[in-house]
């Protein structure tokens, strides 16, 4: 059957009772029995096919709902997986920062501690060698003394 639109049969409907002649003093018409019949019997056929057409639009419709909706879940899917991303990244950043700050500052208390040491063991060193100096120092005098006493000695025998 051809592709008939619903609304251009109604609108046949409505000319055939527009167009029937009126009987008077009742405010009826006289419609043709058998074109009325022929008419509703298309009508009858093509309410079928209109529910027909109506329902693939329905259908239609619905598909593409339903495939906008799983592209919006796919959207917000990935949203959600970049987001995670970009948390995961933000924690590893913060991480990595805590951890650098961390080893700055053991490598800090170690340069103080080195230092430290250096420093006691530059300070005894430095004590060593200064009692190692005060007892030259001391060796010397004594040589000093003696050389001064025996050159005393020598000068008062001479006289």
């Amino acid at each position: 059957m051809n592709r008939v639109n619903l609304l251009v049969l109604i609108d046949q409907l409505e000319a055939l009772v527009e167009k029937a002649p009126e009987v008077p003093l009742v405010g009826k018409v006289l419609v043709d029995a058998d074109e009325l019949l022929d008419l509703l019997d298309i009508i009858r056929a093509a309410v079928p096919e209109e529910i027909k057409r109506a329902e693939a639009v329905s259908s239609e419709r619905e598909r593409m709902i339903a495939e906008g909706q799983e592209q919006v879940e796919r959207m917000i899917a990935k949203a959600e997986e970049y987001a995670a991303k970009l948390v995961s990244n933000s924690e590893i950043y913060r991480q990595a920062e805590e951890e650098s700050k961390l080893l700055l500052e053991e490598a800090r208390r170690r340069a103080q501690e080195m230092q430290a040491g250096a420093e006691e063991y530059a300070l005894e060193k430095l004590s060593q060698l200064h009692d190692v100096l005060s007892r030259a120092l001391a060796e010397i005098e004594r040589g000093r003394d003696a050389l001064q006493r025996k050159d005393q000695s020598r000068e008062r025998s001479e006289m």
